[in-house]
């Protein structure tokens, strides 16, 4: 059963080389949701700030080594417009 769904938005600053991300995390079991602010990071570095909001949050209490893998679904968008990944970041 899946727990939690990080959705994530990329947007890349060809100019200056730089990746930048926002996201969103749904709980599917208590249907609410969070967002994770536009901020620099590339790769899969969106996790880390989900996971950072959800801690403080308080929807989970350790990070993501301790959770089941099988339980979140992750959904990843590149190449997106800058404003579309900064409003993704609110909610």
């Amino acid at each position: 059963m899946i727990k939690y769904i990080i959705h994530a938005k990329k947007w890349r600053d060809k100019v200056n080389g730089n990746t930048y991300h926002s996201a969103r995390v749904l709980d599917t079991q208590r249907q609410l949701q969070l967002a994770v602010p536009f901020q620099y990071g590339y790769g899969d570095h969106f996790l880390t700030t989900a996971q950072s909001e959800m801690i403080e949050q308080d929807w989970i209490k350790d990070d993501f080594k301790s959770t089941d893998w099988q339980n979140i679904h992750i959904v990843v968008e590149d190449d997106c417009k800058k404003k579309d990944v900064e409003k993704w970041g609110t909610c």
